[in-house]
C-alpha cells in the first residue's frame, strides 16, 4: 500500500488543508468530467470538496467529493477557498499516465495547502517514485450560488444516464436550441431539436425501465442554447443514473451520481438558464 509516511514532517502542523488517497485516479476522473474551463475554485468544508467551474456566469459545474472518498480528510478552518487552473491540477494528477479508472496501477495522492497565497502542494507515489508539485492559487472570484429549493422545482425526474447521454448525441447540430417539455398530463418526457432540416422530437416514456422517477407540478417547456449544453456531456458519460430538475424559472440542473471505489458515489451538478431571448420570441 502507498506510503507518504516518510514525507511527513512537523511541517504538517502549518496546513490548514490536508488531503489522502490511495487512488489518486478517482479525483483525476471526476474533475476531467468538468474541466471545461481552466479556473476552478476549491471549497471545502467538514463536509468534503467541491470545486467549481462556470462560464459567462451563467452556466456551471460543481464537482462534490465526500470525506469519506479519500482516505484522509484534515481541515483545520470552518472553510477554505481557492482558485487554480484546473487543467495544470490534471496535468500533474495525470503525470504516471492515464486517469482511466480500469487502467493499470494507481498513484497515491497527498495534497495540502497552507493559506491564502501559498501554493497547494500535491505529492504522487507510484511504485516507489514520488513527484512533487506545486500549483499556484489566486485570489478566487466569486461564482453564482444557484438557489435550487424544492419549494421552486416544478419538473423532476430521475433517470438512467445511459439512455439519456444517447439521446444528446444524437442531436441535431444544425439546431440553436433544445428544449425539455414535462406534464402531468403527458406519459413522456420529451426532446426537441429545430434543426435546418426540421423539427425533431425525442419522446421517452415516464412507465420505461429507463426512467426510474418523473414529478411534474405543472408543464414545464423551455428551451436552452445547445452549445451551453454541451459541457454536460462529459460526466454524462461516467455517471450511472442522472437527475434532473427544473425550476419555476426554466433553471435546469442535472445532477449525475458516478460510483467510485467501495461502492462511495461522487455528484457532479450542471446548472444551465433557459435561453430568455427564444422565450420571448415565442
Amino acid at each position: 500500500m502507498p506510503n507518504f509516511s516518510s514525507q511527513s514532517t512537523s511541517g504538517d502542523q502549518s496546513h490548514i488543508l490536508m488531503i489522502r488517497m490511495d487512488n489518486a485516479k478517482i479525483i483525476s476522473h471526476i474533475l476531467k468530467a468538468i474541466n471545461f474551463k481552466e479556473n476552478s475554485v476549491f471549497c471545502c468544508t467538514k463536509d468534503g470538496l467541491k470545486v467549481t467551474v462556470e462560464d459567462m456566469k451563467s452556466v456551471q459545474l460543481n464537482a462534490f467529493i465526500e470525506p469519506v472518498v479519500f482516505q484522509s480528510y484534515v481541515i483545520k478552518e470552518e472553510e477554505i477557498k481557492f482558485q487554480l487552473n484546473l487543467t495544470v491540477l490534471l496535468e500533474c494528477l495525470n503525470v504516471f499516465g492515464s486517469n482511466n479508472l480500469q487502467s493499470g496501477t494507481s498513484p497515491a495522492l497527498k495534497l495540502y495547502y497552507n493559506g491564502h497565497g501559498t501554493p497547494v502542494s500535491i505529492l504522487l507515489e507510484e511504485s516507489g517514485v514520488i513527484t512533487d508539485c506545486k500549483i499556484r492559487t489566486v485570489h478566487f472570484d466569486p461564482v453564482l450560488d444557484y438557489d435550487f429549493g424544492s419549494a421552486n422545482v416544478i419538473g423532476r425526474i430521475i433517470m438512467s444516464s445511459e439512455c439519456l447521454k444517447e439521446v444528446f448525441c444524437e442531436l441535431d447540430s444544425t439546431s440553436d436550441t433544445v428544449q425539455f417539455s414535462l406534464s402531468p398530463d403527458s406519459a413522456n418526457f420529451r426532446i426537441t431539436t429545430f434543426g435546418h432540416s426540421g423539427t425533431y422530437h425525442v419522446d421517452i416514456p415516464k412507465e420505461s425501465d429507463v426512467i426510474e422517477t418523473l414529478h411534474c407540478t405543472s408543464a414545464v417547456s423551455f428551451k436552452y442554447k445547445l452549445t451551453l449544453m454541451k459541457p454536460s456531456i462529459k460526466p454524462l458519460g461516467i455517471a450511472q443514473k442522472v437527475s434532473l430538475r427544473i425550476d419555476d424559472t426554466g433553471l435546469v440542473c442535472f445532477q449525475f451520481m458516478i460510483k467510485v471505489e467501495d461502492n462511495h458515489n461522487c455528484y457532479i451538478d450542471f446548472y444551465c438558464p433557459a435561453d430568455v431571448d427564444f422565450e420571448e420570441d415565442e
